[in-house]
């Protein structure tokens, strides 16, 4: 990534955490509401994070 990039989203990050601070549990709501949002939108893809581990463990485990 682009140093740009990078001081972009640590510049995203500090606001969202000034907005809310210091209540760790309003910034997790907050990336709680802005993941539904982009679900909602239809214009994103997302991994279900169940489904994604149990994936992962599976492969992991199997035998040659």
């Amino acid at each position: 990534m682009d140093d740009y990039e990078i001081q972009e989203i640590r510049r995203i990050r500090q606001q969202i955490y000034s907005e809310n601070k210091p209540d760790l549990k309003a910034v997790a709501e907050y990336y709680r509401q802005i993941e539904n949002e982009l679900r909602n939108s239809g214009q994103y893809k997302f991994i279900d994070e169940k489904a994604h581990h149990s994936n992962r463990k599976q492969s992991s485990h199997k035998i040659a």
